[in-house]
């Protein structure tokens, strides 16, 4: 095989030296006679030829590449100006054609900006064209588009990432979708931010995008954006050496926004400043007191805030209140708050714990894990229908037959008291077989079915179902 590897390549490098050979000794006239002709016959061959001769980047070349985008697109869009699913994937496969061939073409060539200038056209064009992208082509041509963006920057010269940082940061404000807009954003901070070219500018870029999104209060998702786009500004001010008490005051400035304090309080606590992250924590709680899910993960640091810095009793009240309030009946504090104490000592505490839970509160979990089986059962056997059961029975059913087998038959009674249709009986004769697995439970299945085949022997399906139990 290796041998056979090596042959081939000597062969092909053989024929690349007889055609470089042959062209050489070729009389000029009779090649460029030749040339003409074989371009007229192949018009993909002829768009290489001049991308390859030309100097640069030719506006009018470039324009020709365009044209072939819009025909495509005006070709699928026909009458109706719209996209059906049933054409979208052609679609997409015939314009990811023309732009892969195109592209390559061009980076073979070494007119990176061309290239880019025609990956950027496709990706305005075919982003805003109306099409039924059920199946998610049209988002897999555009990421193309942004990875030939990263392929050109990778080897760039200095005046085609300007054109692209200038570019992306300009079409970032023209009001494009949002996927495509995070594509663009994503090139702009990712492949710019290193080093010292454009820290500058993107610091007031993002500082800009910041400030414009802010004064967006009417938009329902603006609070999105500035937190977005504020902490891009931060990792900057990173980046580019701030001093920390910078950086901190730029927070203090965007403090209404959680994302801004979570930055803030984790840099308090790189930095041992505990104080500080317990009081922006402290905060933070009351000023999302409305939003439950911001006040679980900001008591949650507050009781790591309070465990880290060596305040125990503050630790222990954290934790309580979390077991008990804020995250009521979480499992992982649970166990928490059971390592602080001694078994003795532990076993009057969980009963605080289970006195003080709101109604509201998985205790059936905690049940479990203290192996309060009588408790757990009792829980179960109360909820209404089969949910809790089946979570766990296979906890119960060896203590507890008669009891399991009991709330079955409850809980089967009061479904068949209502008529249904043959996918419900046949759920109905898949819980009586489940049944059958309990001590016990077969007498007590056929209990059930006899007395079905009785009371509701004009249901004929449901019959048909019950045969299966002799």
């Amino acid at each position: 095989m290796r041998k056979t590897k090596e042959k081939n390549k000597q062969s092909i490098q053989q024929q690349h030296d007889n055609i470089a050979a042959a062209v050489s000794a070729a009389d000029e006239t009779k090649l460029r006679s030749f040339l003409t002709r074989i371009l007229q016959e192949d018009e993909k061959l002829f768009e290489r030829f001049q991308s390859a001769v030309s100097q640069g980047t030719s506006t009018k070349e470039l324009k020709r590449y365009e044209k072939q985008v819009d025909a495509l697109i005006r070709d699928y869009l026909g009458r109706e100006g719209f996209i059906s699913y049933r054409e979208a994937n052609s679609f997409i496969q015939d314009m990811t054609e023309l732009l892969e061939s195109n592209v390559s073409m061009m980076l073979d060539d070494g007119h990176d900006g061309q290239a880019f200038g025609l990956s950027c056209y496709v990706f305005l064009k075919a982003g805003s064209v109306e099409i039924d992208d059920s199946d998610g082509g049209l988002g897999i041509l555009l990421e193309r588009c942004e990875e030939i963006w990263r392929e050109i920057l990778e080897d760039a010269d200095s005046k085609v990432r300007r054109e692209i940082f200038e570019w992306l940061a300009a079409h970032l404000d023209s009001g494009v979708t949002d996927y495509m807009e995070e594509s663009m954003e994503r090139v702009l901070i990712e492949e710019f931010s290193d080093g010292e070219d454009y820290t500058k500018e993107l610091l007031d870029y993002t500082r800009k995008k910041t400030e414009e999104t802010r004064k967006e209060a009417d938009s329902w998702n603006s609070g999105y954006y500035v937190q977005k786009w504020a902490l891009h500004h931060i990792s900057l001010m990173e980046k580019a050496g701030l001093g920390q008490e910078e950086i901190l005051k730029y927070c203090r400035e965007h403090w209404e926004y959680a994302k801004v304090r979570e930055y803030y309080i984790e840099a308090c606590m790189k930095r041992q400043s505990y104080d500080e992250a317990i009081e922006a924590l402290q905060e933070s709680i009351q000023m999302d007191a409305g939003l439950p899910g911001l006040v679980r993960q900001f008591s949650a640091r507050l009781k790591e805030a309070y465990r880290i810095s060596g305040r125990q009793e503050d630790y222990k009240k954290q934790l309580w209140k979390l077991v008990t309030q804020t995250d009521a009946g979480n499992l992982e504090s649970f166990r928490e708050l059971k390592s602080l104490y001694e078994k003795k000592e532990w076993e009057s505490v969980r009963e605080e714990v289970f006195q003080a839970l709101p109604s509201h509160a998985r205790v059936d979990r905690l049940y479990r894990e203290e192996g309060l089986y009588d408790r757990l059962l009792e829980y179960v056997l109360q909820e209404k229908g089969l949910y809790a059961m089946r979570e766990y029975r296979n906890v119960l059913e060896k203590e507890y037959p008669k009891q399991i087998l009991a709330k079955y038959e409850k809980e089967l009674h009061e479904m068949a008291a209502r008529a249904a249709d043959r996918r419900r009986y046949q759920e109905w004769a898949a819980l009586l077989r489940s049944m059958t697995q309990i001590e016990g439970g077969e007498e007590k299945v056929q209990e059930i079915v006899a007395d079905w085949r009785v009371r509701y022997k004009n249901r004929r399906a449901m019959l048909e179902e019950l045969k299966q139990f002799g």
